[in-house]
């Protein structure tokens, strides 16, 4: 498996996409919403590092490519109208 940017990138976002699986699981079983209310820093590393990365992981993995290639084919529309 070829080790670059897009691959890493990839499975960072899904890793930490399980770990916040792994918090909503045993709350679906058991139907406790406050599950992990004893816990309060597995709360708190969720909600504040958990979130961040697969939040920013997600974006630079699969908004980025998208925002560059539409801005490529714009520029390219602008310039053949241009002519």
């Amino acid at each position: 498996m070829a080790r670059n940017w897009n691959t890493i990138l990839r499975w960072v976002h899904l890793m930490f996409g399980l770990m916040i699986s792994a918090y909503f699981f045993p709350i679906t079983i058991s139907g406790d919403v406050n599950y992990w209310d004893d816990q309060p820093g597995v709360t708190m590393f969720l909600g504040q590092v958990v979130m961040a990365v697969v939040f920013w992981t997600g974006i630079l993995k699969w908004q980025l490519p998208r925002i560059k290639k539409w801005n490529r084919k714009r520029k390219k529309a602008a310039a053949k109208a241009a002519q």
